[in-house]
């Protein structure tokens, strides 16, 4: 029913980019808390979630230019992704680590991580395929 009603290349942005953000946002929040899940609020899942959205909005755009099959490659995804996180968090929050920018850095290292793992379970084989609709442009 989904693929009858988009597009192959409007649901690959609409898994690519949904699950970046999640990958962004669950990074940024398990460094705010310091680790410590039992303290979450409210508040940190709403920080979490506009660092998820803004490091998100680059790749969105990509998704829509020539430059869209780079997405297609895990390692690539995960990299752009990784900077745009960093420069995200770095402008959502202010460090819970020692240094300016700590924590910016430890939420790109860990939106990488995430999101290369993700990419080899089931949901990114599935991105993987519906990445191929780039590959022919």
């Amino acid at each position: 029913m989904f693929s009858r009603l988009l597009h192959q290349k409007h649901q690959f942005r609409l898994m690519l980019c949904s699950h970046k953000a999640v990958e962004a946002g669950a990074a940024c929040l398990v460094l705010m808390v310091q680790g410590n899940l039992a303290g979450l609020t409210l508040g940190h899942l709403l920080i979490a979630s506009k660092t998820g959205l803004l490091a998100i909005s680059p790749v969105l755009v990509v998704t829509v230019t020539r430059y869209a099959r780079f997405l297609a490659n895990r390692w690539t995804s995960s990299a752009f992704l990784a900077i745009c996180a960093f420069v995200a968090d770095a402008l959502i929050l202010e460090s819970h680590y020692a240094g300016e920018y700590t924590e910016a850095i430890l939420t790109a290292i860990g939106a990488f991580l995430l999101s290369l793992f993700i990419s080899y379970t089931p949901v990114g084989k599935y991105i993987d395929r519906l990445a191929e609709s780039f590959m022919h442009d």
